[in-house]
């Protein structure tokens, strides 16, 4: 748990050529066993650069970061952030993308969306956090202006949150592993299943997860991957983490 970085960032919008990264959260899990959560905040819009170099730094003592839907939209972001900027980044090289993994499984686990609010009203969780990204956007550049320290704070109790509660949504995977009754909405094929079963077989490469509940399209990807005669256990556990 030590190696992971669980991380969330907020930006003043969608386009990653001209919107900025106000603020990242980071939590990891310390030795001693207490989790704890770092945030980088911009002042004003060009501290940009600053809390990315930090950010940068320090994500050098982790191989592995975990989000909630950052595959999609925080990892690019953040590096197309840090070319634009020409911060030399390298990130860890696993990424687990919890929406990714419970997305598929929403409504069987009856719930009716899968954003991370959802999921975590879904396990008991109740924020105090009361306002959403598009809102956070609005108030932070209220606070340029005002540099109002209670708007700050919302601001940052927001992301601060999802970070609070990303180690907590493992449980939400553990309630889809130990379901066998819960089936993926894309689920993987009995075809495709049997034939990666023979192509691991072949490669005498044991996984320790489970594949049958897998998508069609990861299980696309892997087959694919092992008739190239590829055999990395840690490119495998990044198909399995970064796809639907």
């Amino acid at each position: 748990m030590g190696k992971i970085a669980y991380f969330d960032i907020e930006t003043t919008g969608f386009d990653k050529e001209k919107d900025t990264i106000i603020l990242i959260s980071v939590g990891s899990f310390k030795k001693e066993g207490y989790y704890t959560i770092k945030q980088y905040f911009a002042e004003v819009k060009e501290d940009e650069i600053k809390i990315l170099y930090s950010f940068g730094t320090d994500l050098l003592k982790f191989d592995t970061w975990c989000s909630y839907n950052g595959l999609t939209f925080d990892e690019p972001f953040i590096k197309h952030r840090m070319f634009k900027n020409n911060i030399a980044f390298l990130c860890p090289e696993e990424h687990i993308d919890l929406y990714r993994l419970i997305r598929p499984f929403c409504k069987g686990l009856g719930m009716e969306r899968c954003n991370l609010k959802a999921v975590e009203k879904h396990i008991g969780i109740e924020r105090e956090d009361k306002i959403d990204g598009a809102m956070s956007i609005v108030l932070y550049n209220q606070y340029l202006t005002s540099k109002d320290e209670y708007t700050k704070s919302i601001i940052m109790l927001h992301n601060y949150e999802d970070v609070l509660n990303l180690p907590k949504i493992f449980k939400v995977l553990d309630e889809v592993h130990n379901n066998s009754q819960l089936v993926r909405e894309d689920s993987i094929t009995e075809k495709q299943l049997i034939y990666l079963r023979l192509l691991m077989c072949k490669s005498n490469l044991p996984l320790e997860m489970s594949i049958e509940k897998i998508s069609k399209k990861t299980a696309s990807k892997l087959i694919e991957y092992f008739l190239d005669g590829s055999r990395n256990k840690k490119e495998i556990r990044n198909i399995l983490n970064s796809s639907y």
